[in-house]
């Protein structure tokens, strides 16, 4: 369903790469938990699914298409079999429950038969059949994700992404919105949820990806949040990952650290005699890992801004579809 052929993506020449040497397959079917500690290159493998980013080097595919393949003309076509769930909902501010999840069938020119008929179904299988003339400021937060959600899964997407989708939520808000993302998997979609949340990990035990730098360092069925793996950044076995590389490079803790380093921890580039060195690790400049942050941020922000453009300009087609006599 989705496989990356040793991908490397570096967003600025002479920083570390953002995802490096990754080889991994996620199968059709598949809840996939992708854990890390922020800038650990887990929001950069779904936009590269996305396409929203080209890799620097090796092949992604996705469900059997190499993306490098496919002209930008028919990317639109490609993110039709791709839901993707934010963990800031980016609902339409000025439409209804009912009409965000229209919208999104709407804008593809799907008939209005089959909108009566589909956004209804989704409200009820979020569990908002009555509050579909709601504005999202009328709504909580865990109903707007639910909205969200709904709206990402109305075209039936083969795939379903999810960024932090319980990040802004109560742990028992967040439980709800896990169990809809379960019976969505279990309808046969694939999902693909990256998160901080430990208590949906340990609760759900479902196969974990950890990155670290990068890198691939754990990938285990029925796993939990934390982990013995030495190379784990969120189970405090190294710093932060945005620094360690420099400090504590993975083949170094991985040999001082007992058990065998996992086969992508391997292909970690080797500490240069200059980042070593006493003057490197006593210099006060920005580290590339704190500019790579804020490019993804700048990155993702103008990203928004085109996203929500976009609506902008086809709200007029989205009203003329809604206004059709037929």
């Amino acid at each position: 369903m989705i496989r990356f052929d040793d991908v490397t993506k570096t967003y600025m020449r002479g920083q570390r790469p953002a995802v490096e040497n990754l080889d991994i397959e996620f199968a059709r079917g598949e809840f996939v938990f992708l854990v890390g500690a922020s800038g650990s290159g887990k929001s950069t493998l779904m936009r590269m699914v996305l396409k929203e980013v080209t890799p620097t080097r090796g092949t992604v595919y996705v469900a059997g298409k190499d993306l490098s393949r496919i002209p930008s003309w028919k990317v639109p076509s490609l993110r039709r079999d791709i839901g993707m769930v934010f963990q800031d909902f980016r609902l339409l501010p000025s439409k209804t429950a009912y009409q965000n999840i229209e919208f999104a069938l709407a804008v593809i020119g799907t008939p209005r038969k089959v909108v009566r008929r589909l956004v209804p179904e989704m409200l009820e299988m979020v569990g908002l059949e009555d509050k579909g003339k709601r504005l999202p400021h009328e709504l909580s937060g865990g109903e707007q994700q639910r909205v969200a959600i709904a709206r990402a899964y109305v075209n039936r997407p083969s795939i379903l992404l999810a960024d932090e989708p319980t990040g802004n939520l109560d742990p028992a808000t967040a439980e709800g919105i896990l169990d809809l993302l379960a019976e969505i998997n279990e309808r046969g979609t694939t999902v693909v949820m990256a998160t901080h949340d430990q208590a949906a990990v340990d609760r759900m035990q479902r196969r974990v990806v950890e990155m670290v730098g990068g890198l691939v360092v754990r990938d285990e069925a029925g796993g939990t949040y934390e982990t013995a793996t030495p190379v784990s950044v969120i189970s405090g076995h190294l710093p932060d990952d945005s620094a360690h590389r420099d400090e504590l490079p993975l083949e170094d803790e991985a040999l001082a650290g007992g058990p065998e380093r996992p086969a992508a921890a391997q292909t970690s580039a080797p500490r240069s005699p200059e980042s070593s060195s006493p003057e490197a690790a006593g210099s006060t400049e920005t580290p590339a890992e704190d500019v790579l942050e804020e490019d993804l941020i700048d990155e993702r922000e103008a990203q928004q801004t085109r996203e929500e453009d976009l609506f902008v300009e086809d709200e007029a087609h989205a009203e003329d579809v809604q206004g059709d006599p037929r």
